[in-house]
């Protein structure tokens, strides 16, 4: 396996400080919690539909965005989508902060769906960047580093968002966090848009009368229906398993809080990043062991996943006078493990999707390393390697973004609707739900994995 240039870890560590920044500001209405219902002055169940809504406004454009992330890409390519998404994130991150300042909660929702708007499809061109920088070159480490500063992102923000909000108020703390969380995307998206483009002219031109084949070739419709059953059956799984991870948070400081610190929510808070600081470290080993030919069986690493949320989930039910740690440090290794697991294993379906469609290169930010063969897709190249076109990756990513969004997106209304019937014991067993289902999603991947 061979070592990836100088060149490369710094693109891949554009993308994760620029992906850092999003999930920065994606947990921010979790990470306010209550200092910011009292700045509203709403009531537990006026907050916690609040709450659900500003979720699902970020989630619901995104159950349909991400599917045209492809066709956006290949017409005006990849520098040109990552500054449209960045506006989009800026502008609906300065609504929402500015909604929250003047308590104007329709603004915070338009700010949020402003931020979904770019900041899903800004991760699926991270993500389709990293695959293609290191495809078959320590793949699995580079997008555990990618998943691990998502995972900062939210831990940053729970650490730092509280403390801020209890020194110098709710507005402040919110103002502080956009001001940074923004700043490091931009400069890491100005570093991408910047490489420079080393295609030559002649391809580009080329290229250009290609665009119209490509569109026809590369449709919607036509990439829906030769998606294998394994691809539905991983989009099944990524709607169970995220639908429980990326909600979590959404309650998380409020149910640690009442149940474990007497309200304190400063406590509480800190304790919320333990599930993500525990996962940002296991990351990175974790890809190293997955990449080993020895241990690459992702569909046994998903079901192990689903078990360890299981029981954290049921530890959080049934025994809570362990303490919140035990099941917090549970749910970290789970994280960890599903996020290393689930998005290699989605890279080599769509790997072995494409080894049968014919595609040509498309345009975007490529390698300027003089190891032309590292992730790059030559226009050049024979069908043979047409598992390289980024057309299918990008489209998979989108499609799997889409599926995460919709399951973020009901979740949370099924969780409110469940905490207001039957408090926090109505979260757990929505969580317990989740996890059950997805552990038998993931043994039934483990039986179709032989196709691929």
């Amino acid at each position: 396996m061979s070592r990836a240039s100088g060149g490369h870890w710094c693109v891949l560590t554009a993308v994760c400080t620029l992906m850092w920044g999003v999930y920065f500001i994606y947990d921010l209405p979790a990470s306010l919690s209550t200092p910011l219902q009292v700045h509203l002055g709403l009531s537990d169940s006026k907050y916690a539909y609040l709450v659900s809504a500003l979720y699902t406004a970020y989630a619901a454009p995104n159950s349909i965005l991400p599917f045209f992330s492809g066709p956006l890409v290949q017409r005006f390519g990849e520098k040109f989508a990552l500054l449209l998404t960045l506006t989009s994130v800026v502008f609906g991150q300065l609504i929402f902060v500015l909604a929250v300042q003047i308590r104007f909660q329709s603004g915070m929702i338009l700010g949020r769906i402003l931020l979904g708007l770019g900041a899903e499809v800004m991760g699926v061109l991270g993500t389709e960047v990293t695959t293609r920088w290191f495809r078959d070159k320590r793949l699995s480490l580079a997008l555990a580093m990618n998943l691990a500063s998502w995972r900062l992102g939210s831990v940053t923000n729970s650490i730092l968002v509280p403390q801020l909000a209890k020194v110098h108020g709710v507005v402040a703390a919110g103002w502080m966090g956009t001001v940074l969380a923004l700043g490091v995307s931009i400069l890491s998206a100005t570093y991408l848009v910047s490489i420079r483009d080393s295609v030559s002219t002649e391809t580009d031109d080329e290229e250009e009368g290609d665009v119209g084949r490509r569109e026809r070739d590369f449709s919607i419709l036509t990439l829906l229906s030769k998606c294998p059953w394994i691809f539905w059956q991983l989009g099944l799984i990524c709607m169970l398993g995220y639908g429980g991870i990326n909600t979590f948070t959404n309650s998380a400081q409020r149910f640690l809080a009442s149940t474990f610190y007497g309200g304190d929510q400063r406590a509480a808070g800190s304790a919320t990043s333990i599930p993500y600081i525990l996962s940002s470290a296991l990351v990175p080993p974790l890809g190293l062991l997955l990449d080993l030919p020895l241990f690459n069986h992702y569909p046994a690493a998903l079901t192990i996943t689903s078990l360890l949320t299981f029981f954290a989930h049921l530890l959080f039910l049934t025994s809570t006078g362990i303490g919140p740690v035990p099941p917090l440090c549970l749910l970290g290794i789970a994280y960890a493990l599903s996020g290393v697991a689930f998005w290699t294993s989605l890279t080599q379906c769509l790997i072995f999707v494409g080894k049968t469609w014919s595609a040509v290169k498309g345009r975007g930010i490529v390698q300027d390393a003089p190891d032309r063969g590292y992730g790059t897709i030559d226009a050049n190249q024979d069908s043979n390697n047409s598992e390289n076109a980024q057309e299918v990756i990008t489209f998979g990513f989108g499609v799997m973004t889409s599926l995460m969004n919709l399951a973020s997106g009901a979740v949370p209304i099924l969780l409110a609707g469940a905490e207001n019937i039957a408090g926090y014991a109505g979260l757990e067993m929505v969580f317990l739900a989740l996890a059950g289902f997805g552990c038998l999603a993931s043994a039934q991947l483990a039986w179709m994995w032989n196709d691929i």
